[in-house]
């Protein structure tokens, strides 16, 4: 069948790069939405890739590997930031998959070494700094949305209780004490617990 091919599909190396390149494109898009192009050419690089290796000795087994250690740097970061950096054990996965690709070969250790490499500079140096800035935009969001909106308390603060604001439970301080049913505006927001005081609208 490799016959059929042509001599660039039927490189195993050369393809194995061109599937790599195609699922970190995609991590990109994913991460980063655009025009379309990105997407696209993601699909096109996986979707030869996966055609190409239907036509090899392929060892599916080590391709889903590959696939789920590059894919920790999709899911991770979207679960917590703090799980970004458990990203990275996904280049391991990627390797032992890498190697173990074909069935009938190995892969370079020196191709291996230079794509793991690669990856991890990607995802450190450009990768992780962007989704990076959109967590600080996604938490400055956060932040001021709450500060000035009106809720209502739900348990008695005297001076901590329990608030519900923007259609979220938040703890909650306030230098008076408030009764159940009291509207509130919060002040200030400190991590999970928010500053309020009682509304003036309520007390005119």
């Amino acid at each position: 069948m490799e016959a059929l091919l042509t001599p660039f599909f039927a490189d195993p190396t050369l393809l194995y790069v061109m599937l790599l390149i195609g699922l970190w494109v995609a991590i990109t898009a994913a991460h980063i939405p655009g025009t379309g192009i990105i997407e696209l050419a993601a699909f096109g690089l996986i979707g030869l890739s996966l055609y190409a290796l239907t036509q090899l000795p392929t060892n599916w087994l080590a391709l889903m590997l590959l696939v789920t250690g590059t894919g920790c740097f999709l899911v991770l970061p979207y679960l917590s930031p703090r799980y970004a950096h458990l990203a990275e054990l996904g280049l391991l996965l990627q390797a032992i998959g890498g190697f173990t690709l074909f069935a009938d070969r190995t892969m370079s250790l020196p191709v291996l070494g230079v794509t793991v490499l690669l990856s991890w500079f990607y995802s450190r140096f450009v990768l992780m700094p962007v989704l990076r800035t959109q967590w600080q935009k996604t938490d400055y969001h956060e932040y001021t949305q709450v500060i000035g909106a009106v809720g209502r308390v739900i348990k008695p603060l005297d001076p901590t209780g329990t608030v519900l604001v923007n259609g979220e439970i938040w703890s909650a301080r306030s230098t008076q004490d408030l009764s159940a049913e009291t509207e509130v505006v919060v002040q200030a927001r400190r991590g999970l617990e928010l500053t309020v005081e009682k509304a003036k609208r309520v007390e005119a």
